[in-house]
């Protein structure tokens, strides 16, 4: 009996014949106990049997990792996320421990269907111990679902569509118990543009759930959930957005709850440049024009010159823009006030950057210069503004920069997972440690600016009472 059991076991060694031979084992020692103590002295007949039955579990698992899709992503996030520097200067010590455990939680917690939320959400928990704001973790949409009306109305009625999550409560009440709180609240009722409204309400100790309250755009429909924040330091959240035009699963490793509004939630190829805001109709005064000039030079009154930057990219084509603008300010700085608006400054290579804190470390010898940021200004723009407020005579205005800064790409790298569902935008360059008390948190400028009035204008206004 031994040899078949031996014989068949090896053979077998998947989750659905577990128990079959486990009863096997059974029968083996008590048709032959004498084999089992002869070869096996030292072990006890209920050890044995544990001994196979963990044996049996772990060859399980192992051939399920070779085959579930969840668990293939999971590994194969967390093994690119391991050779990124936040990863390698941050996951240590007692924090490897705590990743650790997570992990092997996640592993626990399978998701079937690569569609679902909780497939992206356990996904993306891999991530939230990181503070790498250059790190972008989204799914793959199907851009031909929405190429035209027709294919959306197509899309509406997939089944896909219907199982998008949904809120089991009444819409009604919600909406009455959300309008009576008080604007300072992160829970209320949100506005993007004209398309939608959405309400967002507490739903544990540090989650909020936006639920769609109204919709004039047929792929978000009444009851659907398009944003789960999860707060991890006061009004700071790790956001996951359904993307406004195409639903995918998108994640935002830093929110913001900010005048208002959440800041960070403006979403590439999407309904211009709208942000969640509980201000609906308003003109925006923080954020500068997206087809506005990269650069510009020009007087704003008698003493006062206005210069933009909007970018330090360092591709061929903005690289020669660049220069040549350079070439033709490097004599025109004269006025005695400078206002210099990095607003929206996508950041770039510090090799560009050095360019204008030099010109600018030159004006400071004779002129005042005041520095407009905002939360767009990110990057290696965020790094300028630090180096600029070494300066004499330098000035911060607006609002709290992003916080992405301890981090950086160089290669624009983008891995897909093995599902082929799932995309990572990867870091491969790390900035000096000091940097990372900025991260996520971003730069205070020394005097912050209204966002309901002309920034150019308030900032003439500082100027003229100094």
């Amino acid at each position: 009996m031994h040899f078949t059991f031996w014989a068949w076991a090896p053979q077998r060694q998947t989750k659905q014949y577990k128990l079959q031979a486990l009863l096997y084992l059974d029968q083996a020692i008590a048709l032959e106990p004498e084999y089992f103590v002869a070869n096996n002295p030292n072990d006890s007949y209920p050890t044995m049997k544990l001994l196979f039955a963990l044996t049996i579990i772990f060859l399980t698992s192992g051939l399920q990792a070779q085959t579930n899709p969840y668990l293939k992503d999971l590994s194969a996030l967390k093994t690119i996320l391991q050779k990124t520097p936040s990863y390698k200067s941050q996951i240590k010590g007692k924090q490897l421990a705590l990743y650790n455990d997570l992990y092997d939680r996640l592993v626990t917690d399978t998701a079937g269907n690569v569609n679902s939320y909780k497939y992206f959400y356990n996904l993306a928990q891999l991530i939230f111990p990181l503070k790498d704001n250059h790190l972008a973790f989204y799914q793959i949409p199907d851009d031909e679902n929405f190429k035209s009306q027709e294919r959306i109305e197509q899309f509406i009625t997939t089944k896909e569509f219907q199982d998008y999550p949904k809120y089991a409560g009444n819409l009604d009440s919600l909406k009455s118990a959300l309008a009576a709180k008080p604007l300072d609240s992160v829970e209320g009722i949100y506005h993007y543009g004209q398309y939608y409204s959405i309400g967002l309400f507490k739903s544990s100790d540090k989650e909020y759930i936006g639920v769609v309250l109204e919709s004039v755009v047929p792929v978000w429909q009444k009851g659907q959930l398009a944003i789960h924040l999860y707060e991890y330091a006061p009004n700071l959240f790790k956001a996951i957005y359904g993307h406004p035009r195409s639903k995918h699963f998108m994640l935002q490793p830093v929110e913001k709850y900010q005048n208002q509004a959440l800041l960070n939630s403006y979403f590439y190829t999407s309904y211009g440049q709208n942000i969640y805001s509980k201000q609906l109709a308003q003109f925006d005064f923080v954020n500068l024009p997206k087809n506005g000039p990269k650069f510009e030079l020009r007087h704003v009154a008698d003493d006062i010159q206005y210069l933009t930057v909007r970018t330090f990219q360092a591709n061929r084509p903005n690289a020669e823009k660049s220069a040549v603008f350079l070439d033709s300010i490097k004599n025109s700085l004269t006025a005695a006030n400078l206002i210099l608006d990095l607003r929206n400054n996508e950041g770039g290579s510090k090799k560009m950057a050095s360019k204008y804190v030099q010109l600018i470390r030159e004006y400071t010898q004779k002129g005042h210069v005041f520095i407009l940021v905002n939360n767009g200004t990110l990057s290696q723009a965020e790094i300028l503004t630090l180096r600029l407020k070494k300066f004499k005579n330098t000035r911060t205005l607006g609002q709290t920069t992003k916080g992405m800064l301890s981090y950086g790409s160089n290669y624009g790298k983008r891995e897909k997972l093995p599902s082929q569902h799932f995309e990572i935008y990867v870091t491969d360059m790390k900035n000096p440690a000091k940097l990372l008390n900025y991260e996520d948190v971003g730069i205070n400028p020394d005097i912050s600016l209204d966002e309901h009035s002309n920034w150019i204008e308030q900032a003439i206004k500082i100027i003229g009472k100094l």
